[in-house]
């Protein structure tokens, strides 16, 4: 992606940086929960969710077009 490769941009409906690959991706990890009836009926939401952290390191494109870690996710805690 970082470097607008067509095999990864065709996993896409459409290629979301059309003008340019993006400088930085970085992936986050969600849990998430059916809501029940009642929160249903009252918010119209069929889950709701908590951001755990991150997944992986953050990645950069540097000036020279190498592909460099510029955030290391902290430790998360375990899940039961």
């Amino acid at each position: 992606m970082l470097r607008g490769d067509t095999d990864v941009l065709l996993l896409f409906s459409g290629n979301p940086f059309p003008h340019a690959p993006p400088r930085q991706v970085r992936a986050v990890v969600w849990q998430y929960w059916f809501t029940t009836p009642e929160e249903k009926r009252a918010h119209g939401t069929w889950w709701r969710r908590q951001q755990l952290g991150l997944y992986a390191p953050t990645l950069e494109r540097q000036s020279d077009g190498r592909i460099a870690v510029s955030e290391w996710p902290p430790a998360m805690e375990p899940r039961e």
